[in-house]
């Protein structure tokens, strides 16, 4: 085998690898949110809803990939712009808890 193709294939094997890690990451990230947002249980996150997070309420039109005004796991864990679970909510969260 030429050098060049164990190259290939050694880089395209890390890519899938990458890939991977990546979409289980997301994945994970999207069901926190789910968790923690999904008040009512339904498997969905509304707008309503959505409004204790500022980041997931800025970019809630861009994830809705069907565009129902609902956010499910899939859409979250697909979408690039879905925020990390952890991340801070400017205070709002803290406001609407007290």
């Amino acid at each position: 085998m030429k050098i060049s193709s164990r190259i290939s294939i050694t880089l395209l094997t890390f890519v899938l690898l990458q890939m991977g890690v990546v979409g289980s990451v997301n994945a994970g990230q999207a069901n926190i949110l789910m968790q923690k947002l999904d008040k009512d249980n339904d498997g969905f996150i509304s707008l309503k809803e959505a409004v204790q997070h500022v980041e997931l309420l800025r970019n809630f039109g861009l994830i809705d990939d069907d565009e129902d005004g609902k956010l499910t796991v899939t859409e979250l864990a697909k979408s690039k712009l879905t925020p990390k679970a952890d991340e801070t909510n400017n205070g709002v969260t803290a406001a609407l808890n007290q």
